[in-house]
């Protein structure tokens, strides 16, 4: 997380855009520092950082909130509901912008597109000291890319495609999953919960991500098809303007070798998630039967009437 700040900090000052930084700190544990004074911030000229705190009483007021200490998407959804900035970006912490991708903000954004790009894998050494720096991992050789067509290794694995075995439960269903591809728009949902970028407008006019209190599992593809289904343009980024994932241990998220182990993992814990076709038929509903399924949250999406505390990091501009 220190890079992510620190990548998106200097990239402000060396571009000369202003950015605001919200960190919606969901269900802090009482027995550790805060953010603010858990991470490192630097004094900076355009870089505003906000950290917005959901208190663990309020996460334990949901529905499965002892078995899943992060709401991903409400989370996001009050960050998005109290940002201040015209364009809103969601992403997510292991996450760096690539150069190209960063100076593409400065292009003039539209207010009626949604914005999408590739992921680029990479494996930085978190042990070495002094740590790698956000420049020396936006140089690290690719481990695998995931773009609108596929996923796939690089290097000794080129054009290798991943490719994601269903579960068994899921198979006397592939002919429905088969169909759904075909009346489906193609959009780029691979990895969309790292890089979402539009127009305050168009947040608003979706109510952000389903505020569903389970995994987050295919909760972040379903605001692309909203957008799609309000007629709002689906641009996708390539290579080299990508988000640059940070490769993390195994457990804290998803990787494509590990989807077996974690849905697993969820299964043996009772954590309810959205399956594959339950996702698919949601999708289907969005584009195709527009007035009975949007918009999916009420008007008060993001806690917008809750009283959440705010800090300004020091070393932040303040508001």
């Amino acid at each position: 997380m220190q890079l992510f700040v620190d990548g998106l900090a200097e990239q402000a000052e060396r571009f000369g855009y202003p950015v605001e930084l919200i960190v919606v700190e969901w269900n802090p544990p009482t027995d550790h520092p805060s953010l603010s004074k858990a991470l490192r911030w630097e004094a900076s000229t355009h870089f505003r950082p906000r950290i917005i705190t959901a208190p663990p009483e309020l996460h334990s007021s949901y529905p499965n909130g002892d078995r899943i200490p992060l709401f991903q998407m409400i989370a996001k959804n009050v960050g998005i509901r109290r940002a201040a900035a015209p364009f809103i970006l969601a992403t997510n912490i292991d996450i760096l912008l690539s150069d190209e991708l960063f100076a593409f903000f400065g292009d003039g954004l539209r207010p009626n597109a949604m914005y999408r790009a590739d992921r680029r894998d990479v494996t930085p050494s978190f042990e070495q000291q002094p740590p790698p720096t956000p420049a020396e991992c936006r140089a690290l050789p690719p481990l695998r890319l995931h773009g609108l067509d596929r996923s796939r290794y690089q290097g000794g694995s080129r054009g290798r495609t991943l490719t994601a075995w269903p579960r068994l439960s899921e198979l006397p269903r592939l002919a429905v999953g088969a169909w759904y591809r075909v009346v489906l728009p193609k959009l780029h949902t691979s990895g969309c919960g790292d890089f979402t970028l539009t127009s305050r407008e168009v947040w608003d006019s979706i109510r952000g991500y389903p505020e569903w209190p389970i995994f987050s599992w295919h909760l972040d593809g379903l605001p692309l098809f909203q957008a799609y289904a309000d007629g709002v343009e689906m641009v996708n980024l390539t290579d080299p303007m990508v988000a640059i994932h940070l490769e993390h241990s195994a457990g804290s998220g998803w990787t494509p070798e590990g989807s077996q182990a974690l849905f697993s993992r969820l299964d043996a814990r009772g954590v309810p998630y959205l399956t594959t076709n339950q996702y698919k038929k949601l999708a289907r509903r969005i584009v195709v039967e527009k007035a009975r399924a949007r918009p999916i949250n009420g008007p008060d999406w993001g806690l917008a009437s809750r009283d959440l505390a705010e800090t300004t990091p020091s070393g932040g501009v303040p508001a």
